[in-house]
């Protein structure tokens, strides 16, 4: 059985809010790695077969073994995802390179891949990456903090912030997970890391939707961010306002 797993997501928008070229802007592919049982020769022989020859030169510059798999496993889930994307593509003709804020991007591939982007996350127990077209931003981020975490994630949440969490019923350990795959992915799509201060990506709303989440934020009222709890992992999707995506539609346990 294979570890890795793609979701093809379709947006919408509604009408009125612009024209788009391409058209097919409004799609986008979830890869999902489970890295449970998958060792270090497990990996790197999937490297070997996936990687392109760039990629495997920054991977021999790497010291340790951690940094190699979460290397391999984020380069592996964005070949995946790209292939969903574009059936019969080469993925080592492909480089998952990175950009001047450290940020994943696309190289080669040929025509089909120009304008793509990509967003990449990893936790202990996945490695998920988002392919898509730059004219649709997005970003994903998947996460299980630790209780340990959890006094550092909440710290300095403002009142009316604590408030609006208090109205969903989520205990301290949810309310962490929730805000931080909500922070991550938002950092993500704007390109800001988490260099910025962690007050500006303080939420205005935060609402259950069927079986997740939906927050919507003070500073940056053009997104919007779809969270679904997990209990091996959380995951967040940060996406334009208007465009319209049913959560019911991307299954995650």
């Amino acid at each position: 059985m294979s570890p890795i797993t793609t979701h093809s997501l379709m947006f919408q928008r509604p009408k009125g809010t612009g024209t788009y070229a391409p058209s097919d802007i409004l799609h986008a592919v979830l890869a999902v790695l489970d890295l449970e049982g998958l060792d270090d020769a497990g990996c790197n022989k999937l490297a070997e077969n996936q990687l392109h020859p760039a990629e495997k030169s920054r991977l021999a510059s790497f010291r340790h073994d951690r940094r190699r798999k979460s290397f391999i496993c984020g380069r592996l889930a964005a070949k995946a995802a790209l292939k969903a994307y574009f059936p019969g593509i080469d993925p080592q003709s492909i480089e998952i390179g990175s950009g001047v804020f450290d940020q994943p991007i696309i190289a080669g591939g040929g025509d089909d891949v120009q304008g793509m982007s990509v967003s990449l996350s990893h936790s202990d127990r996945f490695a998920v990456a988002l392919v898509f077209h730059r004219a649709h931003p997005l970003g994903i981020d998947v996460d299980l903090p630790t209780m340990k975490d959890v006094p550092a994630i909440l710290d300095g949440i403002a009142p009316d912030v604590r408030k609006m969490f208090r109205s969903i019923d989520l205990d301290d350990h949810g309310v962490a997970c929730l805000l931080w795959v909500a922070r991550e992915s938002l950092a993500k799509t704007i390109t800001t890391g988490m260099m910025t201060p962690l007050e500006l990506y303080a939420p205005s709303s935060i609402e259950r939707k069927g079986l997740g989440f939906e927050v919507r934020y003070a500073n940056f009222g053009q997104y919007r961010t779809i969270i679904w709890p997990g209990v091996q992992g959380w995951l967040g999707l940060t996406l334009p306002d208007q465009t319209e995506f049913d959560p019911a539609s991307l299954s995650w346990a």
